[in-house]
């Protein structure tokens, strides 16, 4: 599992700053050879992944940015499209994991023509329909209000559930991790901008179906079979949603935050699905 000096080593090796309306993005760049936008999960930094990135940096260049407490898609799709103006990537492939898969496919929405292929890992189709719009309004309206402790003590238990099926060493290591990531890099506003971004989504309709179906490029799903976020139906939402289905790779039991706990067998299965 990550730890904070290693984190911070490949902080400051690794990360860049950019302000894009008025809000600073946090991001890194490493590696050489075919460019790949890594979309990190709900922990909302990037670097927490940084064995799977400067593994994966061996054979690429990788672009992954941190999430800052946005309120909008509309300002995450500008500043990842700054992003990559100022290192130059025109083209990459997408790598979207959990919470960075439905990031993910908003932003193929938004740009096709930059997008290579898509890789979506622990992640599921984002074809959520308006009828999700109050249980997200809750969740904001709660995150707002509720004693920060409190707060802080739910999205810790509800991150920890989905490594409950990994040994129990294992699983102690990520729950540590994840509350350690919660209670010192995540403010209340971080919490409110996961649910709201995720709102907005829904409510502008930004990942666009038609879209989608018009979009050639391979699509790559990554299954764990102790994974609780994946559905027997998500291969017939896949296929309703890109008018296709994908190309399933299977991570066996490797769980839902396999990219922090068994970072190199987790890079192996992200570098077949890029070759």
């Amino acid at each position: 599992m990550p730890t904070i000096d290693e984190v911070d080593r490949f902080s400051e090796r690794f990360g860049k700053r950019l302000v894009v309306d008025g809000v600073e993005w946090r991001y890194y760049r490493l590696g050489t050879g075919s460019p790949v936008l890594w979309l990190t999960g709900g922990l909302r930094r990037a670097a927490l992944g940084y064995a799977a990135l400067e593994q994966l940096a061996t054979h690429h260049t990788v672009v992954a940015p941190d999430y800052p407490a946005i309120r909008t898609i509309q300002q995450f799709l500008a500043a990842v499209d700054r992003i990559l103006r100022t290192e130059r990537v025109d083209r990459v492939a997408l790598v979207g994991q959990s919470y960075g898969g439905l990031l993910a496919q908003a932003y193929l929405s938004h740009q096709p023509d930059s997008v290579e292929r898509l890789v979506l890992s622990s992640s599921g189709p984002a074809d959520y329909g308006r009828a999700w719009l109050p249980l997200e309004q809750l969740a904001i309206g709660l995150a707002r209000v509720m004693p920060e402790e409190l707060l802080q003590n739910l999205v810790v238990a509800g991150l920890a559930t989905l490594g409950k099926d990994l040994p129990a060493a294992q699983h102690t290591e990520l729950r540590d991790c994840i509350d350690q990531t919660v209670r010192q890099e995540l403010t209340r506003e971080d919490i409110v901008s996961h649910f709201a971004v995720a709102a907005d989504v829904i409510r502008t309709r930004a990942v666009k179906r038609e879209v989608l179906r018009g979009w050639n490029g391979p699509l790559i799903v990554l299954r764990a079979e102790n994974d609780p976020t994946q559905r027997r139906d998500d291969s017939a939402r896949y296929r309703s949603l890109f008018g296709r289905a994908p190309q399933l790779l299977s991570m066996g039991r490797l769980g839902h935050a396999a990219v922090l706990s068994d970072p190199g067998s987790y890079c192996g299965i992200i570098e077949q699905a890029l070759s």
